[in-house]
């Protein structure tokens, strides 16, 4: 009886990680999208002027001026890397791996992606910081920019939950 109960205890914990990481993937998932689409920055000038910036609004700005470069290197990092990680984070963990060396491959590949992953956060913390710094505006920063973080938090939890096995 009691390899029986260890062998339903073991499969209970199996079933709360497996449902905890199915959990966190979902939410670093909403939070993506909330972090990317509300607004990440306000600037104000002169105590008169504001204006907002998401994430996708600041990519549609720069391209639409032109700055093609700068708009593809903020997609690629702020939305494209990102939205791979958290799709790689599904597979994994809605396709279970049987051989080791696929794994290990999987699990590198993800660990490649989430280099990237508190770049856009460094960056926003760092703009901000200089406009407040050089008195051109004042910047507050928004909900989004928490979203996104927490996006980042939760996926980074995710990914070592998938390491942990």
């Amino acid at each position: 009886m009691s390899e029986e109960t260890e062998v339903l205890n073991q499969s209970k914990g199996v079933a709360a990680r497996s449902f905890l990481l199915g959990l966190l993937i979902v939410a670093a998932s909403t939070c993506f999208v909330l972090g990317i689409t509300l607004p990440v920055l306000k600037l104000t000038r002169l105590y008169v002027w504001t204006v907002t910036f998401s994430i996708v609004s600041v990519i549609w700005a720069l391209s639409r001026d032109g700055e093609f470069v700068l708009g593809a290197i903020l997609l690629l990092f702020s939305i494209i890397f990102p939205m791979l990680k958290l799709l790689y984070l599904l597979a994994l963990y809605a396709v279970p791996m049987q051989h080791n060396t696929k794994r290990t491959e999987a699990l590198k590949r993800l660990s490649w992606l989430g280099k990237w992953s508190m770049l856009d956060v460094l960056v926003l913390a760092l703009m901000i910081f200089y406009v407040k710094s050089s008195g051109i505006a004042d910047a507050a920063s928004l909900p989004g920019i928490y979203f996104f973080t927490a996006s980042v938090i939760l996926a980074m939890i995710a990914t070592a939950q998938i390491h942990r096995g």
